[in-house]
């Protein structure tokens, strides 16, 4: 499937957050898309790019951290 819908990480599938944590425009959290795993990109919520897949955001404590702990849990 090609993905080419450019769209903000607060949004997206692949964005992993804390357990506790609200998606919005600060929030930072951890890019767990398949193919950026290995980068472990730390972005905030008003990030963004065209990797996104519109969904309901992860969690995982750790995943705020600099640089992420957390494992991606999809």
């Amino acid at each position: 499937m090609a993905r080419s819908r450019w769209g903000k990480c607060k949004d997206c599938k692949w964005f992993q957050i804390e357990p506790a944590a609200e998606p919005s425009n600060n929030t930072m959290g951890l890019c767990i898309d398949e193919d950026l795993l290995r980068f472990r990109l730390r972005v905030s919520g008003n990030s963004g790019c065209n990797r996104f897949i519109e969904g309901k955001v992860a969690h995982a404590k750790g995943s705020s951290k600099a640089p992420p702990l957390a494992a991606a849990t999809r």
